[in-house]
């Protein structure tokens, strides 16, 4: 079971540690009280959920010998106007380079990835809808791809 400790350094700063003694640093924005010295959760969660699903991919893609040059990950999220403010979407964009990366084998690595073994993206959609795409060696696709796989399916 993974255990992390927060601890309060002040104002509205926390630091957070992980079970092997990782930390990070949280605050809030200064219009909340904060000194903007660390990440807001609620972005450190788009943090996650984006590093979870590029380990994923990249573990895919790695067991699938997919050699990429370049491998990045973007997200936004929509929050609603309603207190608790949760996310109800997220945007996530995948950007990877590599030779010889035929778009139907990304987008398997990527649906296992992403989409089946990413546990952080499993519990977000759960109260959030989630929307990806990724720019493969330059071209654009929305996913799920319209009318499924195929190379000629590419947005400009």
């Amino acid at each position: 079971m993974p255990k992390i400790h927060v601890e309060w350094k002040g104002n509205m700063t926390f630091e957070g540690k992980d079970s092997d003694g990782h930390s990070l640093i949280m605050d809030a924005s200064a219009i909340y009280g904060g000194s903007n010295q660390g990440v807001r959760p609620m972005e450190m969660l788009l943090i996650s959920m984006a590093g979870c699903t590029g380990i994923e991919v990249g573990h895919a893609m790695n067991k699938m010998r997919l050699e990429y040059t370049s491998f990045n990950i973007t997200a936004d999220a929509v929050r609603r106007d309603e207190i608790p403010q949760i996310f109800t979407e997220i945007n996530v964009e995948y950007t990877v380079e590599g030779q010889g990366i035929t778009l139907d084998r990304f987008v398997r690595a990527f649906e296992l990835g992403a989409v089946k073994y990413c546990s952080v993206a499993s519990m977000l959609k759960a109260s959030s809808k989630i929307n990806y795409s990724f720019i493969l060696n330059g071209q654009r696709h929305a996913y799920p791809l319209p009318g499924g796989l195929a190379g000629d399916e590419a947005e400009s």
